[in-house]
């Protein structure tokens, strides 16, 4: 993702997630692939989505992990006992794990400031989030599902490109996307993986609802960030769901 890693950032303003999705498919183009598929998680899925949204003539099937967090204001009236559920979960989440998400969308170079100057706040930001968010099991030890090197390099990667600050401006970004634009169905076919150990698992029923929903699977193990902890499994995911769509 642009700002992100090794990526670069953006020049100007922050790019949404409609923003980047128009860049993949122009990236897509200019390698001479009419067709695509997509897949992500997290703010991945919401670029996934909007792939299939912007361009349904040109993406075959969609992949994510994760159906977004609702919007309770804006939800429909007629939501099943499952999906109000569903909405209360993540509101509960949001009152006990979103002060980053919050700190992203509406102070991002604040706290980019400290954590680009700092190494131990910039790992304590990131370090949190793998043990929170990451399917630990039994043993809750974060070394048991990632190696000591692979956290190091994870934030030494955003340490040295500096890019902890372009990161968080995308949820700024994010936040001005129009209400519209969230309430819109992808009619594309859409595969859903639900991890175990991940932040929201939403009902069968929502996933209908906002997209053409083909495939769900409920993997063994594996949290939010299942690319990075469960690449061999999540890699299953993918081949499983696109197979039928191969030509």
């Amino acid at each position: 993702m642009p700002g992100y890693g090794y990526s670069e950032k953006p020049a100007g303003a922050p790019l949404s997630s409609i923003d980047v999705a128009a860049l993949w498919a122009e990236l897509m183009t200019g390698l001479g692939h009419d067709r695509f598929v997509a897949a992500g998680g997290d703010i991945g899925s919401h670029v996934s989505r909007y792939l299939a949204l912007d361009h349904p003539d040109r993406v075959i099937a969609v992949h994510r992990m994760d159906a977004g967090i609702p919007n309770a204001a804006a939800a429909p009236a007629d939501l099943t006992h499952d999906e109000r559920a569903y909405l209360d979960r993540a509101a509960a989440w949001g009152a006990t794990e979103g002060a980053y998400a919050a700190m992203h969308r509406t102070r991002p170079q604040t706290a980019a400031v400290g954590l680009t100057d700092s190494p131990a706040g910039l790992a304590a930001w990131i370090v949190e989030k793998l043990r929170s968010w990451s399917d630990l099991g039994p043993s809750g030890d974060l070394e048991s599902v990632y190696t000591r090197d692979e956290i190091l390099t994870d934030i030494t990667i955003y340490w040295f490109t500096e890019t902890i600050g372009s990161s968080m401006r995308m949820y700024h970004a994010n936040a001005t996307i129009p209400p519209d634009q969230l309430a819109r169905r992808v009619e594309v076919p859409s595969g859903f993986a639900l991890f175990p150990g991940d932040l929201l698992r939403p009902p069968r029923d929502w996933l209908e609802r906002t997209a053409n929903t083909v495939h769900v699977s409920t993997p063994p193990r594996g949290g939010h960030f299942a690319p990075f902890e469960q690449p061999e499994l999540y890699a299953q995911e993918l081949r499983a769901f696109f197979r039928p769509f191969r030509a």
